[in-house]
């Protein structure tokens, strides 16, 4: 992605930011121009204590005695530290608001196509990068906001004002003292491109590193069991070791920038104070004149020695533009249609229409057509990778067919608002995820309003409330990050309560039981042959005895689906095949 991209990138966010970004540039040209006037006042004082005419800008002539004329100096030089001290402020405030609504609307549109993601990006990014382009990125662009957009508009003022002086000043001075601007441009911008090189790729490291932090933390557990700590921590030194060897690359590069600016700018600065004391000998020019002279000089060189110190910043800001605006170009799996309507369901019945699917060259699905009638229990089982948890997947729309129709009460779900169909339908996926926090909090995750009569309900139903009650504070016992003070089995149970709270009209259970012991498993399983009247329910079950109460059992086989009868002896289910629906992989 070329950083012109990611400069226009930035810029339509700047125009989302209009009125922060108006008011950041201006007080900020404010702040740099008041000083500018200083030396002007500086050379008419000292013109005036050595008895010379005061002429300012080159064209006022203060008139009155010498007296009178330091006075009205005075009131100036007053009035401009006022004037200086309350833009100070003012521009420290107004960007410190652009950089966060900047940042903030940044963040906001992650976020926001995180949710729209397929769950294979996320795989392919992993949860440490894209915490990366989240967090480090898009807080690394608050800097950037303030040096290539606010600083870079006020820089211009900077240059084109003292610039615009010393040409009216003396244009012949001026070219003489501003010669070195041509080789210092091509030198800056040779090195640049160069910086930009090595800030990439050490930002990719840091990516890189901090996923694999997040890995070994997250796999502590394993780690410790395989006495993998100490391989661990010396493939985690290597890649810090790159992070700081690109590091350090970078910096080298900006250190040569520095160093060919404050060279050629002090060689500059050198031509004035030479060329302009022989043109003061000479009786050209007065001393009060020099000395405003140079200090424009000095003002047109300010910003060019100040680019030292933001052209890191503003390289890295330019890599993160680039980061982020890569994972915001990424397609969505799953969006909304023109016209799409909420879905409304009344019966609860599901139908497969010649639904076809595949990811990349594998076919995983084709041509199934089934029905599914309300109030039923319908167990899906199968070798791992047969394509189960996708069939869930479909009617959750985290993913769409390739071909025909999945329809709920004969509303194609491509036709319905996603928003509609994910809030009625309760989903408990093969690894349950438990969020920091309370039990109770995790709960209400899937209805806020449910009060707490229902939320006791939903843990009995799930063979939970017996457990949470043996908890220290019940409902109220706080629970670490991917509920690290649970029993899978435990966490299972409240993934499953939480489903169950929904109160969903279609319920789709991933492995409800794979971590349960026996009893509770049948027990969970005679709750759900009664929650079946109100609902239908699907569910992926890993071995024959745990879906026996199913309705229906369909199974996934090399590439087939089978329904096999319900309810007859073990083993007589893999001989009796009422229907086949034709798949592959």
């Amino acid at each position: 992605m070329k950083p012109a991209s990611s400069l226009q990138f930035a810029w339509a966010g700047m125009r989302r930011s209009r009125r922060q970004f108006c008011a950041a540039v201006f007080w900020r040209t404010v702040f740099v121009i008041l000083p500018m006037q200083v030396p002007v006042l500086t050379g008419a004082l000292i013109d005036a204590i050595n008895g010379k005419a005061v002429i300012l800008y080159g064209v006022i002539a203060l008139p009155g005695s010498r007296d009178r004329v330091l006075g009205l100096l005075f009131a100036g030089l007053t009035a401009l530290a006022l004037g200086y001290g309350a833009s100070a402020h003012l521009r420290t405030t107004a960007t410190a608001r652009l950089s966060r609504h900047f940042v903030f609307e940044l963040r906001r549109a992650l976020l926001a196509k995180f949710e729209a993601m397929s769950l294979e990006l996320h795989q392919r990014y992993g949860a440490g990068e894209l915490l990366q382009r989240t967090l480090a990125d898009a807080q690394s662009l608050r800097q950037f906001v303030e040096g290539a957009f606010a600083r870079g508009f006020t820089h211009l003022a900077q240059v084109v004002y003292p610039l615009s002086m010393l040409l009216w000043l003396d244009w012949r001075l001026a070219l003489v003292s501003l010669s070195v601007l041509p080789p210092q441009w091509l030198i800056v911008t040779l090195l640049q491109k160069r910086l930009h090189r090595a800030v990439r790729r050490a930002r990719a490291a840091q990516s890189t590193l901090a996923t694999e932090v997040k890995e070994r933390l997250d796999g502590v557990e394993t780690v410790r069991t395989l006495n993998a700590g100490e391989a661990f921590t010396e493939r985690l030194l290597s890649r810090a070791q790159a992070v700081e060897a690109d590091e350090l690359r970078a910096n080298r590069h900006t250190a040569l920038i520095s160093a060919s600016i404050w060279t050629l700018t002090s060689v500059g600065y050198a031509l004035a104070w030479w060329r302009g004391g022989l043109r003061v000998i000479e009786g050209g020019m007065t001393l009060g004149s020099l000395i405003v002279f140079t200090s424009f000089v000095a003002f047109v060189y300010t910003p060019f020695r100040r680019f030292t110190n933001i052209v890191g910043v503003y390289r890295r800001g330019l890599v993160a533009l680039e980061r982020i605006q890569e994972v915001l170009s990424l397609p969505d799996s799953v969006v909304d249609e023109a016209g799409a309507r909420p879905l409304h369901i009344t019966e609860a019945r599901i139908e497969f229409q010649g639904v076809g699917l595949s990811r990349g060259p594998r076919g995983i699905l084709r041509d199934a057509t089934l029905s599914l009638a309300p109030n039923q229990l319908i167990a899906i089982m199968g070798p791992s990778g047969a394509g189960k948890s996708t069939l869930l997947n479909l009617l959750a729309r985290l993913l769409d067919p390739t071909e025909g129709r999945v329809l709920i009460d004969g509303q194609d779900l491509r036709r319905v608002t996603i928003q509609s169909l994910r809030g009625q339908i309760g989903h408990v996926p093969q690894r349950p995820f438990i969020f920091s926090g309370s039990v109770e909090e995790n709960l209400r995750i899937a209805r806020p309003e449910a009060v707490r009569e229902e939320i006791e309900q939903a843990c009995r139903e799930a063979e939970a409330w017996e457990f949470i009650q043996r908890m220290e504070h019940g409902l109220d016992t706080r629970l670490g990050s991917g509920g690290v003070a649970l029993s899978g089995g435990e966490a299972q149970r409240i993934a499953l309560a939480r489903a169950l709270l929904r109160g969903s009209r279609i319920l789709l259970l991933d492995e409800p039981t794979s971590a349960l012991d026996a009893e509770t498993e049948a027990a969970i399983m005679k709750t759900l042959a009664r929650l079946k009247q109100d609902r239908i329910i699907l569910m992926v079950g890993h071995h024959s005895e745990a879906v026996s109460p199913a309705d229906r059992i369909l199974r996934l086989e090399e590439g087939r689906l089978i329904e096999l009868p319900a309810r007859p002896a073990t083993g007589a289910r893999e001989r009796q095949r009422s229907r086949v629906f034709a798949m592959e992989r």
